[in-house]
């Protein structure tokens, strides 16, 4: 098969190394667990979820077995995509990419999407979220998920070492071909998804708090100093949405 340029250059940024090293994540305890829990707590089951960005299928793969939902996947890797077969997905499609790329379903063919460790990967996100809303049906959800390279104990370490990856997700990365491109805070993540109509039904970025000596205090304590100050506390910022009227275009 025939590697086009935007595939080859998908590949540079995101090279396989990296999805094999979520392959290695054990399944039995996965660390997006909790937030799945909550979320089906929350929303209950869903019959037909997009992943976006899915790559090996490793977290969208236990919606399915919790609800038992009809799945589908988008990627920029073939190599992930391949390892993605075998979760049992309906459907899974390559995109070349996502920064301009529309998504190959007709519109509001889904209940639920999930767009997990993807908008700080691109240049245009709002383009990719614009899409999540044209396929989610009226009031359907999405759940979302970036990371933040700058919590305090992120800005500690970046204090001392100058170095932006501040929780070492990627190693073996140059300044110049770092994978992150886009760094959120809570707030600006907010504000971009209501710019495509999308309005926060829960918060479950306490599922990734990390606080300075925190391990002493309750979690109770942790969970509640996570939710009040998340760009400080939490190391991705996690938000279940629901789509209504979009108060702004492109």
């Amino acid at each position: 098969m025939t590697t086009t340029l935007a595939q080859q250059e998908a590949e540079d940024r995101f090279p396989r190394s990296f999805i094999d090293d979520i392959a290695k994540i054990d399944v039995a305890s996965n660390y997006f667990s909790p937030v799945w829990e909550e979320t089906v707590t929350n929303v209950g089951k869903f019959e037909k979820m997009l992943d976006i960005g899915c790559g090996n299928g490793i977290f969208s793969g236990e919606a399915k077995a919790r609800t038992g939902c009809i799945l589908y996947g988008v990627d920029g890797s073939d190599y992930a995509l391949q390892q993605a077969q075998s979760v049992g997905f309906e459907q899974l499609e390559h995109i070349d990419d996502f920064n301009i790329d529309r998504l190959p379903f007709e519109s509001e063919q889904f209940d639920f999407c999930l767009c997990k460790d993807l908008l700080e990967h691109l240049l245009h996100p709002q383009f990719v979220l614009t899409e999540a809303a044209r396929v989610l049906k009226q009031e359907g959800y999405l759940l979302v998920h970036v990371p933040n390279h700058f919590t305090l104990q992120g800005r500690l370490r970046f204090l001392f070492d100058n170095d932006i990856d501040t929780y070492h997700y990627f190693p073996g990365a140059k300044r110049w071909d770092f994978p992150h491109i886009r760094f959120f805070t809570h707030q600006s993540l907010v504000e971009l998804l209501a710019l495509e109509g999308f309005k926060v039904v829960r918060d479950l970025s306490h599922h990734f708090a990390v606080i300075p000596g925190g391990r002493l205090l309750p979690g109770s304590f942790r969970r509640k100093l996570t939710a009040r100050y998340p760009s400080l506390f939490a190391q991705g910022f996690t938000l279940l949405v629901q789509k209504h009227s979009r108060s702004s275009g492109i």
